[in-house]
């Protein structure tokens, strides 16, 4: 598989990556917060889900503030 520049990359993809290191961050604030003594079950979900949400944010996001055409 080839090794796509980012600037060659389609605008909603680099958002989604972006968001989704967000969703990350702030997941893995939320686990320490909340779910430090709690089961793996409970932390993965919270990160599965900041990835997740963080992910299609960004896409959204950048489709949305993309250039009219």
């Amino acid at each position: 598989m080839a090794r796509v520049k980012w600037s060659e990359r389609p605008r909603t993809h680099r958002g989604a990556i972006i968001g989704a290191f967000l969703g990350m961050a702030i997941a893995a604030v939320a686990v320490f917060e909340y779910a430090f003594h709690g089961s793996i079950i409970d932390r993965y979900l919270i990160m599965a889900a900041g990835l997740l949400i963080g992910g299609g944010a960004g896409a959204l996001i950048a489709k949305m503030t993309a250039p009219r055409a």
